[in-house]
Formats: C-alpha cells, structure tokens, sequence
C-alpha cells in the first residue's frame, strides 16, 4: 500500500524540477569556450533529465523530454531534431521501471548514466551526421563528454544524500 501523498511537497517538487531544467537549458546555451577552443560545457539537461526521470518519473514524459530536446537544439545550434530524438531514444532504453525508480547508492546511478551519457551521443553524433550530410566533428562532443563524466558525479550525490535515509531525495522534495 503506498503512503500518503503530501501535496505541498509535490508542487514545490514540480516547481523545482522546472527551474532546474530551465536553468540546466540555459547554463547549456552559455558560451564557455577556453581560448578559441572548444566548448567545455557538460550536457546539464541530459542529467537534469536523467536525475529527475529517477527521482520523480511523472514529471519527465516522452513529451517533456522531446520539448527539452527541442529547446537544447534551438538554444544551442543544433540541427532541430537531434537532441531531442537522442533524449528520447536514449531514457527510452534507460529509464528507471518499477516504483522504486532511482535506487539509493550512488556507484550503480553512476555507471547507468554512463550507459546513458554514451548512448546519447552517440545518437547524436550519427543524427548530426546524417543531418549535415558528412561526418560532424567528434572532438566537442568528446569534451562534452568528459566534463559531464567530472561533473555527474556530485550533482548525483547532491540529488540522492537525503534519498539515502529517506524516501525523499534532494530534488525529488
């Protein structure tokens, strides 16, 4: 038998979950570029996706993931389609089942956005591709990669500390 809900702590939760992908979108869409390089910025709506798909699977349908897809693409630059087609594919294949969701120790989360992280991009590297007619350049997505491999981490272990002891997380409310 489930518990009651609180229906205070999931409005603040859904507000929580809004800002923080609306914040992830726009941090994504900031120029960080080191010296004429490339862009160093971690995929931040692929784990604020993947952090609330766990956490809190109502609020990340199919159609919410493609309409962060979509904005990640107009905000970014991107050829329309190809983050929210990776988006979609990839939390299809690696969504949490059951009622659970999320477990609550961090090395397993860390290895399955892995799973996710690579399957990702690598999706979006091929629909790029195929988009732009030649092969895209593989070295941002590759930086990408690595800084949201350092940075996944602790926005995970931000999320689950509280989960840890309760049936609550930090963004899960």
């Amino acid at each position: 038998m489930r518990k009651p809900v609180e229906h205070g702590a999931s409005y603040w939760a859904a507000a929580w979950c809004v800002i923080s992908v609306f914040l992830a979108l726009i941090i994504q869409a900031a120029p960080t570029r080191l010296m004429d390089g490339v862009n160093i910025m971690p995929t931040w709506p692929l784990m604020a996706i993947f952090l609330w798909s766990g956490l809190r699977p109502g609020f990340m349908p199919p159609f919410v993931i493609f309409a962060i897809g979509l904005t990640q693409d107009l905000l970014t630059g991107a050829p329309m389609g190809v983050w929210a087609f990776s988006y979609l594919v990839t939390m299809a294949v690696f969504r949490f089942r059951g009622e659970d969701g999320m477990s609550r120790d961090l090395p397993p989360i860390i290895l399955r956005f892995l799973g996710v992280l690579a399957l990702a991009h690598t999706i979006a590297y091929l629909t790029g591709s195929w988009a732009l007619d030649q092969f895209a350049d593989f070295r941002p997505l590759l930086v990408e990669s690595i800084a949201t491999i350092l940075m996944f981490p602790l926005l995970a272990f931000l999320s689950l500390r509280r989960r840890r002891s309760s049936r609550t997380g930090f963004i899960g409310g």
